[in-house]
């Protein structure tokens, strides 16, 4: 049995204004930074870069305006702006893809190659700078992940920059920074957690430690949006623990159906990652219940006190509840109807094979099939 996780975690309210020490800590003398363009808005924020400001007045910045997930050309501009400026670290502050594209940077910055050739699972390229993330969204995980989404823009597909070297070598997680969210944003990020915790759990590769991860990470950020109270500092350390959770667990076992449905929704109708994985998840879980499977009753933190598909079927009630209560829309917000819910999924199903073979239960394009429908309805 494998298990790995390779980066120092840091979780703690007001955490990020200690950034100098952590970046001592890596020995850093000059950091190169890249932070979300939305960031400029948030005052505590403000005083985070202030902070960076004073302790290291040779740092270099760069604002993330890309507001997705960013493309490979967005990558290689991002990195020309900090070839030949002689920084030794790289700080990613931000969401998800900002944390990405501080992954791609950090490699660039060792590996001067185009980076649509970096795209898969690169060998045999250099260790990049050392990276520190500060996330300022919980959700997707990307503080601690060694994945790397990428976007090709030609062939119009998410894929991805995955490779071990990539792994922040420190994360550096604040719930300050994400108090001035949009709700539906950090409810967004909620859901991505979610879905790496569910699809983690079923995953036909996962392990006894790695469903301790998804156990764990499901219960955080299932009661954090149960309470409605998201506005509470407490809540949000739940959130961001839930999302390291996930993450880890994913990178541990492989994902499922869901996420792969995420990512097709997400390109296609520029659908932010988590809420795309909402749509999917509850049906996708009903799916796999009625096919016998009914190992979801553990996810469930109310004591077990009937059958496992009993806590199963409890469990997704709740769901049901929590999607009314945050209004998660479902595939007919983005179009689609009984006429057309078929060629989404036929054209899903060719493109994310790969997802659905880590299901639990057998899942194809008919599976497919069923689940969508049950969208449009």
């Amino acid at each position: 049995m494998n298990f790995f996780l390779a980066t120092d975690l840091v979780i703690g309210v007001n955490e990020a204004l200690s950034l100098a020490r952590h970046l001592g800590e890596l020995k850093t003398q000059k950091p190169g930074i890249i932070y979300d363009a939305v960031l400029e808005e948030n005052l505590y924020f403000r005083d985070v870069k202030a902070s960076l400001c004073a302790d290291f007045p040779d740092a270099v910045f760069s604002s993330n305006e890309f507001g997705g997930e960013p493309t490979y050309s967005y990558l290689e501009k991002t990195a020309e702006h900090f070839r030949g400026s002689g920084v030794d670290c790289m700080v990613a502050i931000g969401g998800g893809s900002t944390m990405d594209l501080g992954k791609g940077v950090a490699l660039l910055m060792t590996n001067n190659v185009p980076a649509l050739s970096l795209k898969g699972f690169p060998a045999d390229v250099f260790d990049p700078l050392p990276l520190l993330t500060v996330p300022s969204l919980p959700g997707s995980g990307a503080e601690v992940s060694y994945n790397a989404v990428f976007i090709d823009e030609e062939a119009g597909r998410k894929l991805g920059i995955n490779s071990r070297k990539n792994f922040p070598r420190k994360a550096v997680v604040d719930p300050m920074l994400s108090m001035s969210a949009p709700e539906e944003a950090i409810i967004s990020s909620a859901m991505d957690s979610l879905v790496h915790c569910v699809d983690s759990f079923g995953s036909v590769k996962h392990t006894p430690l790695s469903r301790i991860f998804s156990v764990e990470g499901f219960r955080r950020s299932f009661y954090a949006l149960q309470q409605n109270q998201l506005d509470r500092a407490e809540s949000r350390i739940d959130l961001c623990i839930g999302s390291v959770c996930g993450t880890v667990a994913l990178m541990n076992s492989g994902d499922g159906p869901t996420n792969g449905f995420a990512y097709y929704l997400g390109v296609r109708h520029k659908v932010p990652h988590g809420m795309a994985g909402a749509i999917f998840l509850k049906e996708v879980m009903r799916y796999n219940l009625s096919h016998g499977y009914d190992r979801y009753a553990m996810l469930n933190a109310a004591p077990l006190s009937g059958t496992l598909r009993e806590g199963a079927e409890e469990l997704l009630f709740q769901m049901d509840d929590l999607y009314r209560q945050l209004s998660i829309p479902s595939l007919v917000s983005y179009g689609y109807t009984s006429l057309n819910a078929a060629e989404f999924a036929r054209e899903a199903s060719g493109a994310l094979q790969g997802s659905f073979g880590g299901n639990p239960v057998p899942f194809d394009k008919e599976s497919a099939e069923y689940v969508v429908k049950r969208l449009v309805q």
